[in-house]
């Protein structure tokens, strides 16, 4: 799915680099898209029905991480440098970490290697990854960035400003992808 005016595809990386591992595409950095959500696509992304005819809203992000991302993981984007760090993921989440987002889980098994860009999804249906150790979750839950960039639960009362989305579909198996809807406090 692409929007009639995004630069590539969710589910699609662009090169970081070029062959003298020189920073490219720079000027698409912290860039927005609207992206529909049609059947084929929460097919593919194995998504359910009710995700048709919504929307999902993703930011081109560069990894900056220093290793491998894999979709559904939770980055953390880098304030650092104001308007210009918010194309930037910095590492895969820790608990307690407040600015995150999530690699687009339309990758499927295909990963983003650093410095490469790729969408990282702000809000609207989307997939988180479990920890090793699953959550056991139900819909309603509330989620927030975890260690190694999965999701741990959050709580309403004491998680104020880390709530990352709710939990659309049960869940509780290790390293699984769960059908979230992502809202974050802090966007």
């Amino acid at each position: 799915m692409i929007d009639s005016v995004a630069d590539f595809s969710l589910g699609d990386t662009i090169t970081g680099t070029n062959d003298n591992s020189v920073l490219i595409n720079s000027a698409l950095e912290g860039r927005e898209y609207t992206f529909p959500v049609t059947a084929d696509v929460a097919a593919a992304a194995g998504m359910s029905n009710r995700a048709v005819g919504r929307r999902v809203v993703a930011r081109i992000v560069r990894n900056t991480s220093g290793v491998v991302l894999s979709a559904g993981e939770i980055v953390t984007v880098n304030l650092t440098g104001g308007h210009a760090g918010l194309g930037s993921a910095a590492a895969k989440s820790d608990a307690g970490d407040r600015c995150c987002l999530v690699v687009d889980p339309a990758l499927g098994s295909s990963t983003v290697a650093d410095d490469d860009l790729f969408y990282a999804i702000v809000k609207g249906p989307s997939k988180v990854k479990q920890p090793a150790s699953a959550e056991t979750l139900t819909g309603g839950d509330v989620i927030k960035a975890g260690a190694s960039g999965r999701l741990a639960e959050a709580a309403l009362g004491t998680d104020h400003g880390l709530i990352l989305g709710t939990v659309v579909k049960d869940n509780a198996v290790n390293d699984a992808l769960v059908e979230v809807e992502l809202a974050p406090e802090w966007v």
